[in-house]
């Protein structure tokens, strides 16, 4: 449509007053202007021109938005607009359109508010659709309960476990995770509490760590110094997730220190049995931690539980706290307070709804290296204050039975209380003096050190692994041992002296050079310090406990052989239990532990009543040292006046230790041993032994018998001991101990009786025998495991073997047993948080 100006001026007419703005190339203009009886509006007009002039306008109002605000005209209104509006103009002035046409123009030239609220209802009712769709999606989502706390932060990588399965029956998602299962076993165990799951070891390796999912990656303080890891903030994570990582790292940190303790290849300490490689876990070790994952859900999760939680029995929880070197300070059962520390952590539990649970945190820096507990399965025992003793001869690694209610033969000692004590006293045959004296208060049971531990270096089994760097156990014992109060060196220095000096006594030649071989081996490579030096001096303890092993039980012993390249499970450098191929004990076995019994009843009831005694003096004076009958070769006889520069002057006494100084006082220990305990102590034995051997009608073998035979030591000389004048001895060397003899013959003295050294008749006959042997003259070796002791030979191996054993063994200075051998074995289940 071709468009032009129309002329200017306004047009007036009625109210109205319009300003010509456009004019289409018709004969009907179409005029745009303000009215100003209706300013909100626009007035359209239509004009016919006739002869050049305008006809009146009529005028038509129509009901159209005002522009921006303004009545102007054609403020904001475009050429089509116009055009449309132009177009509607011409139609009524042709007067063709109808009222209903008009409307029907009217709708169609601007949108109507009935659509405008239907788009936004609709608008509304997807946004109401869609939230409603998405609260019902939460819903179900949120009947996942528990899903938020298996997440990483609260189980590491644990929560890769997690799982949602929904439940078609309950219309809701259960949450599934796996968590552990933890137990102590041997490494090579293959059954564990979940049959048929799969066992993974914590033996620090990085395939265990993979499976247990405790990598150093995973770790959230790998990258903290030592002392940023103790912190109070991150309080998130499951305590059974850091029990974890404690363990792989006290594998893992221990075997690194221990294979820098080797010498290198070619070092001189070859000639002793050392390798240059530790002992391999699998091969050696025969105590480990180890876990089974078990798929749980968390609709079994008790209400007081917030966080997945670990399962294990009371008597792992307690050895696995044990092996990390954490202490019990207080363990009340009656009132379910369990609290321990320890290298580091802290441990406490308590009964809750789902039974005794226990939590572990982290307040120190803890270490691997020298404090690291033996891995040995003996541990199982210690901590609950149960000793295996040398007389143990059987195993049981599930500790099933109690070893309290094994039979009374010395296999195991129970030293967790006083009370406990005194019952291995009694065991052993102690008096009721000596059981009083653990059982009363008041009573002194101690020297240097606690008599318990005596007690413990002279039967307890040898822990330490051959070849091994790790020297420490649990404390079995309520007594607390802190070797910086004295000095075991200067006290094998002290019973060396005086092993050396006597000569008085009739020994076996063979036992007294084997016992000063391993003390100036000891003494020769005795170094405190780590390094290589250190484990030669752990090895030379190691041989001289397996001698005196040898001497007190009279079974052969195969650890003293060289590591092995290839170890296997029964492995030397591994300690067994079981030591040799006999079934059970000979007779000569029997009655050698039968001795040894005598020697020990004697000893202690002799070292406790000294203690205890207010008038030691007196007492000394008042016992019958010098029967008639005794023989002037009895140990029990002038040993002081056949000392060169010995006191005459009262024998020592223990308070006379307690009075020296440091230096002194192992000095004065052995006095008192020497001086007063050992005559006492082995007079009392040989009335045992010969009362029981003649209730039994046998008599033991007597060293004076073999007077004459190199196998007899008189002292530091080693000279063959002349031949007795006495009547009715013998004087040609062994015959006459495989002849019957009814009674002992005239002056013998029951204190030089060699016992257990039953080389039987039948060796005897066919010159197999050591008796046979040594009568023809021969020279061959013999066995230390079958070679006569008499009861002075068992005293000083007793003596000397507990030094060597607390050598050879530590303790931790805080740590002390409190009663719970009740527990020993327990499969209660315990959770860990």
């Amino acid at each position: 449509m071709e468009w032009s100006i129309l002329p200017q001026g306004p047009l007036n007419w009625s109210d109205a007053t319009l300003t010509p703005w456009q004019q289409s190339a018709s004969s009907n203009p179409v005029l745009w202007g303000n009215c100003d009886k209706y300013p909100r509006l626009v007035a359209v007009t239509t004009v016919s021109k006739c002869a050049g002039n305008y006809s009146e306008p009529s005028l038509e109002v129509l009901d159209l938005p005002e522009a921006n605000g303004s009545s102007s005209v054609g403020c904001s209104y475009d050429k089509p607009e116009l055009s449309r509006t132009a177009a509607g103009a011409q139609d009524r002035g042709s007067g063709h359109r109808t009222s209903s046409e008009k409307a029907k123009t009217n709708e169609s030239k601007m949108p109507s508010s009935e659509v405008n609220v239907a788009i936004v209802a609709l608008i509304i009712s997807l946004i109401a659709l869609t939230a409603t769709f998405m609260q019902v999606l939460q819903q179900y989502y949120a009947s996942a309960a528990g899903y938020s706390q298996c997440n990483e932060k609260v189980m590491g990588g644990w929560a890769k476990t997690k799982t949602r399965r929904f439940s078609w029956e309950e219309l809701r998602y259960e949450v599934q995770y796996d968590a552990p299962v933890i137990f102590v076993s041997p490494p090579l165990n293959q059954r564990g509490p979940i049959p048929d799951a799969p066992i993974h070891f914590l033996d620090g390796t990085r395939e265990s760590m993979e499976d247990t999912w405790t990598t150093p990656e995973q770790d959230p303080h790998k990258n903290l110094s030592a002392k940023d890891r103790v912190h109070t903030a991150d309080n998130e994570r499951v305590s059974w997730s850091v029990l974890l990582y404690a363990i792989q790292g006290m594998e893992a940190e221990s075997r690194e220190w221990q294979k820098n303790q080797y010498p290198p290849p070619g070092s001189p300490t070859a000639k002793y049995g050392l390798s240059s490689t530790p002992p391999s876990l699998r091969e050696h070790h025969t105590l480990t931690v180890a876990l089974q994952r078990k798929r749980k859900s968390w609709d079994t999760m008790p209400p007081s539980m917030t966080k997945p939680y670990a399962t294990t029995a009371m008597c792992h929880m307690i050895e696995m706290l044990a092996v990390l070197g954490i202490y019990w300070k207080e363990f009340d059962r009656r009132r379910d307070r369990y609290w321990a520390e320890g290298n580091g952590f802290l441990v406490l539990g308590e009964r809750n709804d789902l039974g005794i649970v226990f939590s572990l945190q982290v307040h120190g820096k803890s270490t691997f290296e020298r404090n690291r507990v033996i891995p040995v399965d003996y541990v199982k025992e210690l901590a609950f204050g149960y000793v295996p003793t040398i007389y143990r001869d059987t195993i049981d690694h599930s500790r099933l039975k109690v070893p309290s209610d094994m039979p009374e033969n010395l296999s195991s000692l129970q030293m967790g209380r006083e009370r406990e004590l005194a019952e291995s006293l009694t065991v052993i045959g102690c008096n009721t003096n000596a059981v009083n004296y653990f059982l009363e208060d008041g009573h002194r049971t101690s020297h240097i050190f606690p008599i318990a531990f005596e007690m413990l270096g002279m039967l307890s089994q040898n822990f330490h692994i051959n070849n091994s760097s790790f020297t420490y156990i649990p404390n079995p014992t309520p007594y607390s041992l802190d070797k910086r109060s004295f000095s075991l060196r200067k006290l094998l220095k002290a019973f060396n002296e005086h092993f050396d000096a006597d000569v008085s006594t009739t020994r076996n030649h063979i036992i007294v050079e084997t016992i000063r071989h391993h003390v100036e081996e000891v003494l020769e490579h005795y170094w405190e310090k780590d390094g290589a030096q250190r484990l030669l001096c752990l090895r030379v303890l190691h041989m001289a406990i397996d001698a005196a092993d040898e001497i007190l039980t009279a079974k052969s012993k195969d650890s003293m052989e060289p590591y092995g390249e290839t170890p296997n499970a029964s492995n030397p450098a591994v300690p067994q239990l079981v030591y040799s191929n006999d079934q059970g004990e000979t007779s000569r076995q029997v009655m050698r532990r039968e001795a040894v019994q005598d020697v020990l009843r004697s000893h202690f009831q002799e070292v406790l009543r000294l203690l205890n005694e207010e008038d030691e003096r007196a007492e000394a004076q008042s016992l019958p040292l010098h029967p008639a009958n005794q023989s002037p070769t009895s140990p029990l006889q002038s040993r002081p006046r056949e000392r060169v520069g010995l006191r005459t002057a009262p024998p020592p006494t223990f308070s006379k230790v307690d009075d020296a100084s440091p230096d002194e006082r192992q000095q004065l220990l052995m006095d008192v041993y020497f001086e007063v305990v050992r005559p006492r102590v082995v007079e009392k034995a040989t009335v045992s032994t010969g009362r029981r051997a003649s209730l039994t009608r046998t008599r033991p073998r007597s060293l004076p018998s073999m007077r004459g035979a190199r196998s007899i030591s008189r002292g530091p000389s080693l000279a063959p001991r002349p031949s007795s004048s006495r009547a009715g001895s013998s004087t040609g060397g062994f015959a006459a101990d495989n002849a019957p003899t009814a009674a002992a013959p005239d002056g013998e003295s029951d204190a030089d009786v060699a016992v257990a050294s039953d080389v039987g008749d039948e060796e005897a006959e066919d010159g197999n025998g050591v008796a046979a042997s040594a009568a023809k003259g021969e020279e061959s070796w013999v066995p230390l495991a079958a070679q006569m002791a008499s009861h002075d030979d068992i005293w000083c191996t007793l003596v000397f073997r507990m030094i060597c054993w607390l050598m050879l063994h530590d303790f931790d200075k805080l740590d002390v047993q409190l009663p719970k051998s009740e527990l020993l074995g327990s499969r209660v289940p315990v959770y860990i948080t």
